[in-house]
């Protein structure tokens, strides 16, 4: 099955993972691993000849985050992870907060150069982010709003965690 299809079929039981089904699932076919639990959704692709591969994690309630997000990488408080995307050393990890958009830059800006981050912040009409560089690593936070909360997609890779 081509990869492009995969990827479509994968996002639509992550769109359709929050609609309140309580059951559990787990299936594998071809290397691809789709589980649901309640209202976690996972779906993970091997890679090839051992190569990392890529896993996508859904709940549109808050779930975890995963085991390896940089630890130097901090996330707002009371913020609910609401998914995250592995690839390789790359992540991508989405959260939703109550605060107002400019209290989440604020927080990430002061809290990324306690971290010993070098950070930038740009403040636009339609695009607000925090990118931050510390050695070799990159880390990316972009912040919109929706339905009054915040969102904040967070980019960064997970070497050197």
């Amino acid at each position: 099955m081509p990869t492009k299809l995969l990827i479509l079929l994968s996002a639509l039981l992550l769109v359709t993972a929050g609609c309140g089904r309580k059951s559990s699932q787990k299936t594998t076919v071809g290397g691809v691993t789709v589980e649901q639990k309640g209202d976690d959704a996972t779906v993970e692709f091997k890679g090839k000849d051992g190569e990392p591969g890529m896993k996508i994690m859904s709940n549109e309630k808050g779930g975890v985050l995963p085991a390896e997000f940089p630890k130097d990488v901090p996330i707002f408080k009371d913020a609910l992870v609401v998914s995250a995307y592995i690839a390789g050393d790359a992540m991508q990890v989405q959260t939703t907060f109550k605060a107002p958009l400019e209290e989440g830059m604020k927080f990430y800006e002061e809290k990324m150069k306690v971290d010993g981050w070098e950070v930038s912040v740009m403040k636009m009409e339609m695009m607000n982010m925090v990118t931050a560089k510390k050695g070799q690593r990159q880390c990316t936070v972009m912040f919109s709003t929706e339905d009054n909360l915040t969102v904040a997609s967070i980019s960064t890779n997970v070497a050197g965690k």
